[in-house]
């Protein structure tokens, strides 16, 4: 029991003095991702020994992983915190977790269009094994070697003109990256080691007769370019010009036809009521002049009625018969020139308007005449 309790007050003035302690400042110099770090001598005291305590605290910076080394050759990344782990010397190795950069070295290569060129570039790359990165002997030259050599190999396969517009391009940072993170994931174990994560191209030196040509080659080109785009745009607008006028001139054609279909309408109407007022006029005369007549006739058959009363009372049947079929036929004609005035008037609205002939009235008349002149010849004979 009281070695229990002794044992737990260990472990906790353990780790009370690790934290008390705080973490060591590391600072990595550059290509440089390890720091050795102390010695931890782990269950190696008597009263270790005798309490069976075999238990240290790893204190880690914010900016490094911890990788320890165990007395058996060993490497293990270990977070922060009380660990417990077989008695034995042990050694920390801080290994930085940060994103770093480097710089390359000038490179100089013939471009595949046969122009110098040397390049420099930036790297940025992050530990991304610590405990494969320590296996290696000086792993950031190393990368940076091989990528010194994929900075050759990239001159050697690409145009002057393509490596120039890929250090202006907004796109070429991707390009670029996706080059080198390729040659580079062929690298094992410095591929798990190290992560490339992005690459800039920082000087690019080339021919300057070169440089300028291609220049002035690139201002011809935008000149051409825009010349393109005036002659489109003045194409462009010659078709809509073209296309208005041919709007403008349907527009016409059609108001034109319409007005033209308009204006013969009209007139096709004016001679249409002209005809009309012209029979109209002509049905007009005619009646004045059927009146005309009915009225002559009217008066000559009085006449004649009242001359067969002149000598007295006509005593000839034949006389008196006429006189009362004529008589009759005067009614007639009276009650069929009413009907017939006002049957006409309204066939006249049904034919708009247009006049047509009464033929009862021209019949009645015609019965009234040819009675009064029988009834005359009558008289006559009797004289």
């Amino acid at each position: 029991m009281c070695r229990k309790f002794l044992r737990e007050v260990i472990l906790t003035s353990i780790a009370e003095r690790g934290r008390a302690e705080g973490a060591p400042t590391v600072i990595f110099t550059d290509r440089e991702i390890s720091v050795e770090g102390d010695e931890l001598k782990v269950g190696m005291k008597r009263y270790e020994w005798w309490l069976a305590i075999s238990w240290f605290y790893h204190s880690l910076p914010h900016n490094a992983y911890g990788v320890v080394s165990h007395p058996n050759g060993r490497l293990e990344n270990m977070p922060g915190g009380l660990h417990e782990a077989p008695a034995g010397l042990y050694r920390v190795f801080y290994v930085d977790k940060q994103e770093r950069s480097a710089v390359s070295s000038p490179v100089s290569e013939i471009t595949t269009d046969g122009e110098k060129l040397a390049l420099k570039i930036i790297v940025r790359y992050q530990v991304d094994d610590p405990v494969v990165a320590l296996a290696i002997t000086n792993p950031v030259d190393t990368m940076m070697e091989h990528i010194e050599t994929d900075v050759a190999q990239y001159i050697r396969t690409h145009k002057h003109t393509e490596i120039a517009d890929s250090a202006i391009e907004q796109d070429s940072d991707s390009r670029l990256l996706s080059f080198f993170t390729e040659r580079h994931s062929r690298r094992e174990p410095l591929a798990k080691a190290l992560k490339i994560l992005g690459v800039e191209l920082k000087e690019f030196m080339g021919d300057k007769e070169f440089v300028d040509m291609r220049r002035r080659v690139g201002m011809d080109e935008r000149l051409i370019e825009n010349g393109k785009k005036l002659e489109e745009l003045q194409q462009e607008l010659a078709k809509l010009k073209a296309r208005h006028k041919a709007d403008n001139e349907k527009l016409e054609a059609e108001h034109k036809a319409e007005k033209e279909k308009i204006e013969a309408h009209h007139e096709k109407e004016m001679q249409d009521i002209l005809h009309d007022v012209n029979l109209r006029k002509i049905e007009l005369d005619d009646k004045a002049k059927r009146m005309q007549r009915r009225e002559e006739e009217f008066l000559k058959a009085i006449d004649a009625i009242s001359s067969s009363f002149s000598s007295g009372y006509p005593t000839n049947p034949t006389v008196i018969s006429t006189m009362t079929d004529l008589v009759a036929a005067l009614k007639e004609e009276i009650v069929v020139g009413t009907k017939s005035g006002s049957a006409a008037g309204k066939e006249n609205a049904a034919n708009n308007n247009r006049p047509t002939k009464p033929q009862a009235a021209s019949e009645s008349a015609d019965k009234v005449e040819k009675l009064t002149q029988t009834l005359l010849d009558l008289l006559k004979s009797k004289k």
